[in-house]
């Protein structure tokens, strides 16, 4: 059971990471996961796109990264890993498939963040949001309101 993490940030949005998944997330992956995004936000990213094209499996403790680090980057004024304070960041994932889509809104994790069906619409989706209000993207794949709204 392994889990593949490969990240960039963006090139114009310098605070938006993309972190591509391939594999499963569970107990003997989480923990590789969480130290990867926790250094992500130590090196300035406040914005996580999380690219579930390639998980096949997630548990309760994938759910505990996310639910983790959705409650550091909705921090207001707190210092990061770094001490330094950051701003208020969001979480967005993409492509997660129909199991995972599935234990995402029965635990009402769909409720908290925007889920999109390509990584490429969730970037769009950040990108123009960004330009607008510099609040979190609230448009799912569909055109319509994130699945749970």
């Amino acid at each position: 059971m392994d889990l593949t993490i490969e990240s960039r940030f963006h090139p114009v949005h310098t605070g938006l990471a993309i972190v591509t998944l391939a594999g499963e997330l569970d107990v003997s992956t989480a923990t590789a996961l969480r130290e990867r995004l926790a250094a992500l936000l130590g090196e300035g990213a406040h914005h996580l796109i999380l690219d579930f094209t390639g998980v096949r499996f997630t548990d309760s403790h994938g759910l505990g990264v996310l639910a983790g680090v959705y409650q550091l980057l909705r921090a207001t004024g707190q210092a990061g890993p770094d001490g330094r304070i950051h701003q208020v960041g969001t979480l967005t994932l993409a492509a997660p498939n129909q199991r995972i889509r599935d234990v995402l809104r029965v635990t009402g994790f769909s409720r908290l963040f925007p889920i999109y069906s390509t990584a490429e619409l969730a970037i769009i989706a950040h990108t123009n949001l960004a330009y607008v209000s510099g609040s979190p993207a609230r448009t799912a794949q569909t055109g319509s309101a994130p699945e749970g709204r």
